[in-house]
């Protein structure tokens, strides 16, 4: 159980993470959310949540954050 509510709160918090970077970015220009990348994302987590995850992790939340705000879910993240 406790292990459940834990994995639930990593995700929400890395969610918002990702979901913050890409509603910044588009705040910018819609063109500007797509260049949102991984390194991006994984360095937030660490900010805000001292949390490490790897660059497939970010780009799994990041892609999530995409997709929400209704850009391709085929989007492949800027190179680092």
């Amino acid at each position: 159980m406790l292990k459940t509510i834990r994995a639930r709160q990593r995700h929400s918090r890395l969610m918002k993470v990702a979901e913050h970077l890409v509603r910044e970015a588009a705040v910018l220009s819609s063109d500007a959310a797509t260049r949102v990348t991984t390194a991006q994302v994984a360095c937030l987590a660490f900010a805000r949540h001292q949390m490490r995850i790897d660059d497939e992790e970010a780009a799994d939340y990041l892609a999530a954050a995409l997709v929400e705000r209704g850009y391709s879910s085929d989007h492949r993240p800027a190179a680092d």
